[in-house]
């Protein structure tokens, strides 16, 4: 069974509780993405890379060896906030800019902290739009932060009425972040805060069920949580807590999932399995 592995190029000051905080915002996306990379050269495992177009505007060579190693380069929007703090005309702007940037045209988006929900569903119209052809932005459980309650588990094509339900009319995929579906209520197991605070036994075991159902498990990481060792900001217990725990686990972590299932990109998956 084949699941789907992604990675959010973004450095550490876009973490959701640390982007109004850092002062002195000193660049770690170089040494981050080199241990990204090393990962998952070591599993030969291929992945999506959702790059904030800042980012790509100033590391060029960084979008170009992400390419050059096989992986798929997607877009994470142009400056990391979330889609509430943008327009339609801003947003066609962001998209532009960043196909500029990046030399080629993007086919898949992520939303900056899974912003996308039902304020902000006009963003499919300009996705579709633009040549998009898939976005996994949502988590199908509610949280303090993001989800869409009761979306689908399964890939499918949200309605532009309502993004939590199928279209077979509409254009662009949803791939949705994985969760553990259990009888009352679903649990986030994809990755970030909850690949390194939930038990990896249990992870496996919900990616595991996932499989038996037929679903692919959605997994992503960020490439701060992978590599640096950048100066970690005074949040208050809970705020460090979902953004530093275990933080030096990840690579581990995500390195045993790796060994145990198949991952492969958004765009290679979507190929294996004729989805247009």
């Amino acid at each position: 069974m084949l699941n789907i592995l992604t990675v959010d190029f973004e450095e550490w000051y876009h973490a959701e509780y640390v982007q109004d905080k850092a002062v002195e915002r000193e660049d770690y996306a170089k040494k981050d993405l080199a241990s990204a990379l090393d990962l998952l050269e070591k599993h030969n495992t291929g992945a999506t890379f959702f790059v904030v177009g800042e980012l790509a505007r100033k590391y060029p060579e960084l979008v170009s060896q992400i390419a050059e190693s096989g992986h798929e380069v997607a877009f994470h929007a142009y400056h990391h906030e979330p889609l509430w703090k943008k327009s339609p005309e801003t947003f066609k702007q962001e998209i532009e800019d960043f196909n500029t940037v990046v030399g080629r045209t993007a086919t898949g988006f992520r939303a900056p902290s899974f912003s996308l929900n039902e304020k902000a569903k006009w963003v499919l119209s300009v996705l579709e739009d633009s040549g998009f052809k898939y976005d996994s932005s949502i988590f199908p459980a509610k949280t303090p932060l993001y989800g869409v309650r009761g979306a689908p588990l399964e890939p499918y094509k949200p309605s532009h009425d309502n993004i939590a339900l199928n279209d077979d009319t509409a254009h662009l995929w949803e791939f949705p972040l994985h969760v553990y579906s259990l009888p009352v209520l679903r649990v986030p197991m994809a990755g970030g805060f909850y690949l390194r605070f939930f038990p990896i036994n249990l992870i496996k075991k919900s990616i595991e069920k996932a499989n038996k159902k037929g679903r692919p498990a959605v997994i992503y990481v960020h490439t701060w949580e992978l590599g640096s060792n950048a100066p970690r900001q005074k949040l208050g217990y809970y705020k460090s807590f979902v953004t530093y725990h275990n933080l030096d686990k990840t690579g581990s972590r995500l390195g045993e999932l790796l060994s145990k299932f198949e991952f492969c990109s958004v765009e290679n998956y979507m190929k294996e399995k004729g989805l247009t």
